[in-house]
């Protein structure tokens, strides 16, 4: 396996995991007496994301359709399909949350929210993993 596939995997889980530890010291400020189960999911979470964002930047191109997927395409909505797939998981959980929140944000009430900030992360996990190691396979012949 060529070493930037590796230098761009690894410094996208290590994006992603800042996240994670940003999540993991901000719940019990936002959300007081949640578990240290969730806590410690979150920042797995955020560093798994890193690592399949680093990942799917292989993929310069869609291997079927082969349309061009920049870094602001796949990012972006890697990182929002994720958070879907954890609002799913969460909505409960997601759903008290925002309602705590309300009176800090007025009217972000849905637990859906989440699936922007994804987008979000996913942009910027993206963003700087390919300007400093690159993105695609590298092209032979």
């Amino acid at each position: 396996m060529n070493s930037y596939i590796i230098k761009r995997i690894g410094m996208a889980k290590m994006i992603g995991m800042a996240f994670g530890l940003l999540g993991f010291f901000m719940i019990p400020y936002f959300w007081p007496g949640e578990s240290m189960w969730l806590r410690v999911g979150i920042l797995m979470w955020y560093t798994t994301l890193g690592a399949m964002i680093g990942i799917m930047g292989i993929f310069d191109r869609h291997p079927m359709f082969k349309f061009r997927m920049p870094f602001w395409f796949r990012g972006p909505v890697f990182g929002a399909w994720a958070n879907l797939v954890l609002a799913f998981l969460m909505h409960d959980k997601l759903s008290v949350l925002m309602q705590q929140l309300e009176g800090a944000f007025s009217g972000i009430t849905s637990p859906f929210w989440i699936v922007l900030e994804g987008a979000v992360l996913g942009l910027v996990i993206d963003a700087v993993t390919t300007k400093f190691a690159g993105e695609g396979l590298p092209r032979t012949g």
